[in-house]
């Protein structure tokens, strides 16, 4: 997700860092300039913990503890999301178990989105070749997904998609 994020011009933009966790992504998006930038977590010590990094780096997150984007009424530039995806019977460690095919959280990420995503903005998500992504894109045509990264790590390999708007992207070349 880093390598993706490195690309992208992040210079005053509002961002999301959805699950932030460790925080990193946010951070690494405050260390690139980004304008607003909102952590959300199921879990209060990371929202703490990110709070307290971003304080050490000088850069101001705003943390709310929210299930997905469930307790924001913002839009943003962009959204991060690295899911809990691995496939799992039940969700037992909510860090990494995304249930059914690993595609709980994703889909209902997914589903959202669009409440939360500027017009011209996008969305990186991390998916795994366990997820089936070619079954995810196709079930959510109202987006273009363009790969913005690979990493073959041990028994998958996995792919941060960019997400945007279908409607919006007016003649850019952006495929799937």
């Amino acid at each position: 997700m880093l390598q993706a994020l490195s690309n992208l011009d992040l210079r005053d933009r509002t961002v999301c860092d959805v699950g932030t966790g460790s925080g990193i992504l946010g951070l690494f998006c405050g260390l690139r300039g980004a304008g607003e930038i909102i952590v959300t977590d199921i879990n209060e010590l990371a929202l703490r913990e990110t709070v307290n990094a971003a304080g050490r780096l000088g850069i101001k997150v705003e943390p709310i503890l929210s299930d997905l984007l469930s307790g924001l009424d913002n839009r943003f530039d962009l959204i991060l999301f690295n899911p809990p995806y691995l496939p799992s019977e039940e969700v037992v460690d909510r860090s990494i178990d995304g249930g059914p095919k690993g595609l709980l959280l994703i889909r209902r990420f997914l589903e959202d989105l669009p409440n939360h995503l500027n017009q011209n903005g996008h969305a990186l998500l991390l998916l795994s070749s366990l997820n089936n992504p070619e079954v995810v894109i196709s079930d959510y045509n109202k987006f273009a997904f363009q790969k913005s990264a690979t990493r073959r790590v041990f028994f998958e390999e996995l792919q941060v998609l960019d997400l945007r708007f279908r409607d919006n992207l007016m003649g850019k070349r952006f495929d799937r």
